[in-house]
């Protein structure tokens, strides 16, 4: 009779701890999906910083090539005096674009 007693004691209080685990309760709903939208606006926030981060490398990759194929362009066609006010631009700009791609470098 008491190992009864016992086994129906033991029962009560595993229930009772079973039951506040219990995530079927609408406070327990409603945390869960509140942590499942937070872990996908987590992953969307990083994929975000990731692709800013990728995106700047290649931006200023791509314009110190630019700026230096701007100079070539623009150094040619300024001392052959083919056409120098377009040549001088093109320095200028070409000097203008590299400064631009090293502040940008410096900001990441």
């Amino acid at each position: 009779m008491r190992t009864v007693i016992a086994l129906a004691v033991l029962l009560a209080v595993f229930l009772a701890y079973a039951t506040s685990l219990n995530a079927t309760s609408p406070s327990n709903i409603l945390d869960n999906i509140n942590n499942i939208i937070n872990n996908y606006l987590n992953i969307g926030y990083n994929f975000l910083l990731n692709l800013q981060s990728i995106l700047l490398n290649y931006i200023v990759k791509i314009s110190k090539v630019v700026a230096v194929i701007m100079a070539m362009i623009g150094a040619f066609l300024y001392f052959t005096r083919l056409s120098r006010y377009t040549g001088r631009s093109l320095l200028i700009g070409a000097v203008l674009l590299y400064i631009f791609a090293e502040v940008l470098k410096s900001v990441a």
